[in-house]
C-alpha cells in the first residue's frame, strides 16, 4: 500500500499546474499548489501515507461534515429537515440566487448556506459553549487532541466573507435564523470551524470512522451508525457540490472537498482516504486530488455503486 500511494503521488504531479489557487483568501492564495499528500487507513486500521501527508492545511468546507454530525447527534432528523434540505444542488456552493429561489431554506448541509444553518442549530442548543462543543467533537472524530484553528486565517476570513454574510441575512430574513440570534454569533462558529488546521491523517481517521459505520479504530462507537450512514449518503449526493454527479460516476465513492485543498473520502470497505493538493478546479475541488482519488478508487476497486 505504501508503494502504491507513492505511485498515486507521482500520478498527481502531472496535474498540479492545472489547478487554481484560491484568490479571495490571503493565506490560501500563497499556498504551494505543487504540494501533494495522501493517507489511507486500511480495513485493519493500519495507516499508510505518502507525499506531504502531514502538512497542515485549513479544513475549510470539509468541516461541514463535522458541523452536520454535531447537528445529527443533537436533533431528530425530522426537526433538522425543517431547516435544511437533503437534496443535491446544481448551483455553486455559495449561490445567493439558489437560496432565495428555495425561499431561504438551504438545499443541503454541505453548501455554505446549509453549513451556516448547521452552525445556527449548534448555537441554538449550546449558545456560548458552541465553540467548546465544536472543538471537543472534532478532536474526538479525528482522534487528535491538538487540533486548533489558525487565528490569522480566521481574521482574514472574518473580514472578507461578504457572500456568507449575505447568505446569513437571507436565512434570517426568511425566519430560519430567529430574530433574537445575532448573525455575527452564527458566522463566528462557521468561520472558526473552517479555519481549523488538519492534515490528511486527521481526515482519513474521520473518513475511516464513517466507513466503519461509526466505529473508531479502537472499536468504540464514535458516531451513531445511522448518522454515519446519513453522512456518507450526503457526501455522495452533494459532497463535491455541482460536480457530485460526475464525481460519483468517475470516482464512485462518497467524498467531501474543501477549498483548502483536501478531499476526504469514505468507502463501504472499512477504508478511510484523504488526499491533498491546494490547486482547485472550477467547482472548488482539488484538481489533482480528484485525479488521485480516481486512481485510488479504480486500482483498489473501491467503487461504491
Amino acid at each position: 500500500m505504501d508503494k502504491f500511494l507513492e505511485e498515486v503521488i507521482d500520478y498527481g504531479k502531472q496535474f498540479t499546474d492545472e489547478g487554481k489557487l484560491v484568490d479571495y483568501i490571503a493565506i490560501l492564495k500563497d499556498a504551494d499548489k505543487h504540494a501533494l499528500g495522501a493517507c489511507i487507513i486500511d480495513e485493519n486500521g493500519k495507516v499508510h501515507e505518502a507525499g506531504r501527508s502531514q502538512e497542515e492545511f485549513a479544513i475549510m468546507s470539509i468541516v461541514k461534515v463535522v458541523l452536520f454530525e454535531i447537528v445529527l447527534e443533537n436533533y431528530k432528523l425530522s426537526e433538522i429537515e425543517k431547516y435544511i434540505g437533503l437534496e443535491g444542488s446544481s448551483k455553486p456552493y455559495n449561490s445567493i440566487l439558489d437560496l432565495e429561489a428555495e425561499g431561504g431554506k438551504p438545499v443541503n448541509p454541505f453548501i455554505n448556506a446549509g453549513a451556516i444553518m448547521s452552525s445556527y442549530l449548534i448555537y441554538k442548543k449550546f449558545k456560548d459553549k458552541s465553540i467548546d462543543v465544536l472543538m471537543e467533537r472534532i478532536r474526538i472524530l479525528m482522534d487528535n487532541e491538538e487540533l486548533t484553528h489558525n487565528q490569522e486565517l480566521l481574521d482574514t476570513v472574518k473580514f472578507g466573507g461578504e457572500n456568507n454574510l449575505a447568505l446569513a441575512w437571507i436565512l434570517k430574513k426568511h425566519g430560519y435564523i430567529d430574530k433574537d440570534t445575532s448573525v455575527d454569533d452564527v458566522l463566528y462558529i462557521y468561520n472558526l470551524a473552517c479555519c481549523i488546521m488538519v492534515d490528511t491523517r486527521d481526515l482519513a481517521v474521520f473518513a475511516s470512522t464513517m466507513s466503519r459505520h461509526g466505529k473508531g479504530l479502537n472499536g468504540d462507537q464514535i458516531i451513531k451508525k445511522e448518522n454515519a450512514r446519513i453522512l456518507r449518503t450526503l457526501m455522495a449526493i452533494c459532497g463535491t457540490y455541482d460536480f457530485a454527479g460526475e464525481f460519483a460516476v468517475k470516482i464512485g465513492i462518497p467524498a467531501k472537498s474543501g477549498v483548502g485543498g483536501g478531499i476526504m473520502a469514505t468507502t463501504n470497505k472499512d477504508i478511510g482516504v484523504c488526499v491533498f493538493c491546494p490547486g482547485l478546479d472550477s467547482f472548488g475541488n482539488s484538481l489533482a486530488g480528484v485525479k488521485m482519488l480516481e486512481k485510488i478508487s479504480r486500482e483498489l476497486d473501491l467503487y461504491y455503486y
